[in-house]
């Protein structure tokens, strides 16, 4: 049996909320898309890529996630439009497992909830994750997996003072003015 050490990890998480008008989701949200990408990579090996898809909800959500997680790679795939049929998806998912080398441990998705029924996910809320966990990606790619699902964390008010803000004040700011106080 292979150590936690060598495991190999998806995450497929929906979209937050949408904004409302001048933000694709709301900035609240963004804040709770940041600690979903802080608790994620307290848990998981380093994510070698993020995929999401280029519905702006969903980049982002991807976009946040991302800063938490402090990864870099992030890649828009049409193949997680809500709208992809599911022998598409799970072709794109197939296709994946099958190239991914024995040195990658872990990628991150971004979707919507059509695409997570399409996998055969459960019911998934706005900005909760599924985390799928296999011995290898022969074993995830065999649908052999441990299933869990993280539902998207309350903003703690550790992270409320680091930024400074209060909900009413980040009412004001804009998306990269979010993102930049969570940059600091």
């Amino acid at each position: 049996m292979p150590k936690a050490a060598e495991k190999v990890y998806l995450s497929i998480g929906r979209h937050e909320h949408y904004g409302y008008g001048d933000t694709a989701i709301l900035r609240t949200d963004m804040l709770t898309a940041f600690q979903t990408g802080r608790l994620l990579k307290n848990i998981l090996p380093p994510c070698a890529t993020i995929y999401f898809s280029p519905i702006e909800r969903a980049t982002e959500t991807a976009r946040f996630q991302a800063l938490g997680m402090a990864c870099s790679h992030l890649l828009e795939s049409d193949f997680l439009r809500e709208d992809t049929p599911k022998f598409e998806v799970r072709k794109f998912f197939n296709r994946l497992l099958e190239l991914t080398d024995a040195s990658v441990r872990y990628y991150h998705f971004v979707t919507h909830l059509p695409v997570a029924e399409k996998l055969g996910l459960p019911f998934l809320g706005a900005g909760d994750v599924c985390l799928l966990t296999a011995d290898n990606w022969s074993d995830m790619l065999g649908e052999n997996y441990k299933l869990q699902t993280i539902r998207a964390p309350q903003v703690d008010v550790a992270l409320w003072r680091k930024i400074q803000q209060t909900p009413d004040s980040l009412e004001c700011l804009s998306a990269d003015e979010i993102y930049g106080l969570l940059q600091q």
